[in-house]
Order: structure tokens, then sequence, then C-alpha cells
């Protein structure tokens, strides 16, 4: 299984967030660069994959509404993808 890592310290305002995610996992070079396009693209990865996420409160403290909407994305991309796993790092959990 593939693992990545993602770090919510990286993710400092929408334009980089989605260089740092489209780096980080190797997104094509056609990716929008918005949360559909990240949701089409996790939807669709074809091997199975790890997102392990550190410090996720900082997503949301940096990112605000959008940051919680970026996690939304995430989880509601591993329910459809049978083949990508979503893990927090040990003692985070979900923001509500």
């Amino acid at each position: 299984m593939r693992t990545i890592v993602l770090d919510g310290e990286q993710m400092t305002d929408r334009g980089q967030t989605h260089d740092y995610l489209a780096e980080r996992l190797a997104l094509p070079d056609f990716y929008g660069r918005n949360l559909d396009a990240l949701h089409d693209c996790l939807s669709e990865i074809a091997q199975p994959t790890r997102l392990v996420l550190y410090r996720i409160a900082a997503i949301v403290e940096r990112l605000g509404p959008y940051g919680l909407t970026l996690l939304r994305v995430l989880r509601e991309s591993a329910r459809q993808n049978p083949l990508l796993v979503i893990v927090l790092n040990h003692g985070e959990t979900w923001p509500e």
C-alpha cells in the first residue's frame, strides 16, 4: 500500500494548499486546484493508498471553513473509494 503523509502545517492558504496536495499526491497536470477536482482525483485512485494526516487543527485554523470543507472532501472521497484510507495522527480527531 502506498502511504502519503500530509502535514496540516504546510497548508497555509488555498493556493498553497492545492500546490502542496498536487505535489504530495502526485496529481495530474490537469488537476483544477479546487475541492471538486480534488474529490474527482481521489475518487479515481486505482491503487491502495493510505493518507496519513498530521496537524489537522492547523488546516482548520489557517483555512477556516475552507479547511473544514477540505477535510470533508477527504473523508467523503475515502468513503467512496475503497482503495483510499485516511488515518489521523495518533490522538487527533476529526473536527465537527
